[in-house]
């Protein structure tokens, strides 16, 4: 890192240079037009074809939050679990609402380590069901939500998924840990923010201690690498990506969003190869996420001790309120850390000012995607809120061993053991930036808050965009 006034934006150039062959070149350059085409472009028609095959996948399994659909004003589309309503768990103390909502089945009752919220289930409710179920609840003066699904990716982006590529070059990031930026001593610390106060400095005697980066995404899968990366992450039951379960049971190919969570972290290794990376599973292999499972998982990392939490899913909402689970734990783990835990997530690939959910709420350090020349990616979600953006078209991370449905890629492609891939979207910015945040505060010293100030102080500010910075460089 090199941090300069006069370098805006390049404070960490030059550390994961990127080199690919000609042939390599030319193919993945054909697909970042592919990938990038599909980002931001997609149209309600689409969006309905592809939301139909998902829909047809996991309807075999009433287990599983069945996916329903609702139009927005602007033509986009809204995504709820069919049936299902989450409930504070005090308004659920309420008699009430039992009596709102008889005839739903209580399907988590809120009394569990993390639970906040009881879940409440019909599955033959129709869409018209639950909006006078909840209409009902209002009119009781009880707080009830549709439990809204965010999706690891805008919904149009069905094509032109992840395509293979060699691993990058095996170049260590320079050691630059106890080096002074420029402009200052060391012991300085930028100026605190606004709305945050804390120390800015890790307490004294910490060594610089590991920083502790959630992932909440699809999981890890099971299996170890053989080149040991990500290697160290703890696999549990509860956090395994099992990459092909739909649409009923193993097929022998890669489901919808099977490997996202994998490519996530990857990326943050990348940037922050001293992080200590845990992987929290709220979405299922075809990347949908409750707003309760989000919820969940957020408290789980913050009860773990995460500083970082990285969030690469949206959701949008019919009436562009935030879903409320997913606001509460965030409220929840601001209150608590006297916003010293830094929460970074996707700001959306819509290529809109769209409210999208979580990266718009109050406390979320909302990131945008830029092309790899450091301009804003019409395709990307923009607006007041983006805190940050970088690049986020061909980016090269760490993936899963399998072969692609040509459901969803025509051109289906096969992975190895010890896979690379190359991908694009704002699911790839935002964990660039949870990683630069862990390898300032592991090289300076600094507490998360800090560096989040930090990386704002040397970012090149465009208008929509936040301060924007090249990380990973991408592929232009």
């Amino acid at each position: 890192m090199r941090f300069e006034q006069d370098r805006l934006g390049f404070a960490f150039e030059g550390d994961y240079p990127e080199s690919y062959g000609p042939e390599d070149t030319v193919r993945l350059r054909a697909t970042l037009a592919q990938q990038t085409g599909q980002l931001g472009a997609g149209t309600s028609n689409a969006d309905q074809r592809l939301i139909g095959i998902l829909i047809g996948r996991r309807c075999g399994d009433q287990a599983r939050p069945q996916v329903e659909f609702r139009g927005r004003r602007d033509g986009t589309l809204s995504l709820r679990a069919r049936g299902e309503v989450v409930i504070p768990s005090g308004a659920w103390a309420a008699d009430e609402a039992k009596s709102v909502f008889a005839d739903f089945d209580t399907a988590c009752d809120g009394t569990g380590r993390r639970g906040d919220n009881v879940l409440v289930r019909r599955a033959s409710a129709a869409p018209s069901d639950l909006d006078a179920a909840v209409c009902a609840s209002e009119a009781a003066k009880l707080e009830a939500y549709p439990n809204y699904l965010a999706t690891m990716a805008a919904v149009g982006k069905g094509l032109g998924g992840p395509e293979p590529t060699p691993p990058p070059d095996p170049k260590p990031i320079p050691a630059t840990s106890g080096l002074t930026s420029t402009g200052g001593p060391e012991s300085a610390a930028p100026p605190a923010s606004d709305r945050v106060a804390g120390p800015a400095t890790l307490p004294s005697g910490s060594g610089h201690a590991p920083i502790k980066v959630a992932v909440i995404d699809t999981g890890i899968p099971r299996a170890l690498r053989d080149d040991q990366l990500l290697n160290g992450v703890e696999r549990r039951d509860d956090n395994i990506d099992e990459l092909d379960v739909l649409p009923a049971g193993p097929d022998g190919l890669l489901d919808y969003q099977a490997g996202h969570g994998t490519f996530v972290a990857g990326i943050i290794a990348r940037v922050a190869p001293g992080a200590e990376l845990s992987m929290y599973r709220a979405a299922d292999t075809d990347g949908f996420a409750t707003d309760r499972d989000i919820a969940e998982a957020i408290l789980a990392a913050h009860a773990d001790g995460a500083q970082i939490i990285n969030l690469s899913l949206g959701v949008r909402t019919v009436d562009d309120l935030p879903p409320p689970a997913t606001a509460a734990a965030v409220a929840k783990v601001a209150a608590e850390s006297q916003g010293q835990t830094v929460i970074v997530a996707a700001a959306g690939n819509n290529g809109d000012e769209a409210k999208v959910w979580p990266a718009d709420l109050d406390g979320v350090e909302s990131v945008a995607g830029l092309t790899a020349y450091l301009m804003p990616a019409p395709w990307s979600s923009y607006g007041d809120r983006v805190r940050f953006s970088t690049v986020a078209e061909g980016i090269r991370s760490t993936y899963v061993s399998g072969v692609e449905s040509p459901v969803f890629d025509p051109s289906p492609d096969s992975f190895s053991g010890d896979a690379w891939a190359f991908w694009s979207g704002t699911s790839f910015a935002a964990p660039q930036i949870a990683g630069a945040v862990a390898r300032i505060c592991q090289e300076e010293g600094l507490v998360p808050r800090a560096a989040v100030d930090k990386l704002d102080e040397f970012g090149k500010a465009i208008s929509g965009y936040g301060k924007a910075m090249r990380i990973l460089q991408g592929l232009g």
